[in-house]
């Protein structure tokens, strides 16, 4: 039940009246999971004074890409065992006050330069997922408990991140385009980014970051340097219900991620150069259970999908059933290439889009190797 208490009925009425018309919009790609009050409500929060037509486009991309071959609204069910998983842990720390999570990250224990060097863009997103999934779901059972929307923040130990040239080139480049990836699909979940024992070397990295970041985003970040951070972090959270101690909050360092040379077989790719501006599309006719797989490279930067198309003409990707997550730019040149394959849901074209669309004046040359394996079906 909505508490009438702490929301006026004229706010719960218009909150009411333009979910509703969000509803509408997008019935036809909303699923039982996802279909609530707040996760609607969450995109009309996060786009204040965009029409409802535009945020329904941008929540359908979302829905889509909840749809894809990586089956999003399980991920909360599954089990936590991608390999990435172990070199980034999170930590559920409580609660602040009544309806806010509160997640707790020592990022000076990270190897976010072996992660980086190990896995593409792309397997770090899907690993990242089960955490922003379990947030969510965290966040909707109390929705579902309380009747009031619910929120959670994030809490950045830094201590102990030292500067390299390697993590700056990290956050501006590869780190950026998966946090613009997150921060698309998953809208005002978080409503604070605490970071602690922020060390000085990084504060004019900050200034060139920040710049990058939505104006909502950059807002909700606050910074705490002093070594009096633990008494004031109360000025942004509650703590009478979190059950950390922050004095005695030190987990298990994480390992390092083992050092790889990564080597790419080029010359079994093939090569092909999209100019900027334009995009390349690639068609197959799969069966159902047919697999598709999938090596790519680049010496610039690029976006990907596969999408299925109802017919071959097809060619804007935002209006297509999405297989594979749509990224919009991944960051390159490529350390690791993008491996991975999927497997036809249904018999139909599907199409892999490679994108150049954010270039003015770069082509950009990308390398691939795809193959199809048809699927053998029991006749008996």
């Amino acid at each position: 039940m909505w508490n009438y208490a702490s929301t006026s009925w004229t706010t719960m009425s218009s909150d009411y009246a333009r979910v509703a018309e969000l509803l509408s919009l997008v019935s036809a790609d909303l699923t039982p999971y996802y279909d609530t009050h707040f996760n609607l409500l969450r995109w009309i929060q996060a786009y204040p004074g965009e029409s409802m037509e535009k945020i329904a486009q941008r929540l359908r991309h979302h829905l889509r890409f909840r749809a894809c071959t990586w089956d999003i609204d399980s991920i909360h069910a599954r089990e936590r065992d991608h390999p990435i998983h172990k070199y980034w842990p999170i930590t559920f720390a409580g609660m602040s006050g009544r309806n806010c999570l509160v997640l707790y990250e020592q990022s000076g224990l990270v190897d976010y330069e072996g992660i980086h060097e190990h896995f593409s863009v792309p397997e770090i997103v899907k690993a990242k997922i089960f955490d922003a999934e379990e947030v969510l779901h965290k966040v909707m059972e109390i929705e579902k408990e309380t009747g009031e929307q619910a929120t959670s923040m994030l809490v950045i130990d830094a201590e102990g991140v030292q500067y390299s040239k390697k993590l700056v080139e990290l956050m501006l480049g590869p780190m950026n385009s998966r946090s613009e990836f997150m921060l698309t699909h998953y809208v005002e979940l978080v409503d604070k980014v605490v970071v602690v024992n922020f060390p000085s070397w990084a504060h004019p990295l900050w200034l060139l970051v920040k710049p990058l970041l939505p104006k909502r985003s950059r807002e909700k970040v606050h910074i705490f340097s002093s070594s009096n951070w633990r008494e004031e972090i109360s000025s942004v959270m509650d703590q009478s219900s979190c059950t950390v101690q922050w004095d005695k909050m030190r987990l298990d360092r994480p390992p390092r991620v083992p050092r790889l040379e990564i080597t790419e077989p080029l010359d079994t790719l093939d090569k092909v150069h999209v100019k900027a501006g334009r995009v390349h599309w690639m068609d197959f006719c799969l069966e159902k259970g047919d697999e598709l797989e999938f090596h790519l490279t680049g010496d610039s930067s690029f976006g990907v999908s596969i999408i299925l198309a109802e017919n071959k003409d097809d060619e804007d990707v935002s209006t297509m059933c999405t297989i594979y997550p749509l990224f919009n730019w991944i960051h390159g040149p490529f350390k690791v290439p993008l491996a991975d394959k999927i497997v036809a849901p249904v018999s139909g074209t599907y199409k892999l889009w490679l994108s150049n669309s954010r270039a003015w004046w770069s082509s950009v040359g990308i390398r691939y190797n795809v193959k199809v394996t048809k699927n053998e079906l029991d006749e008996y």
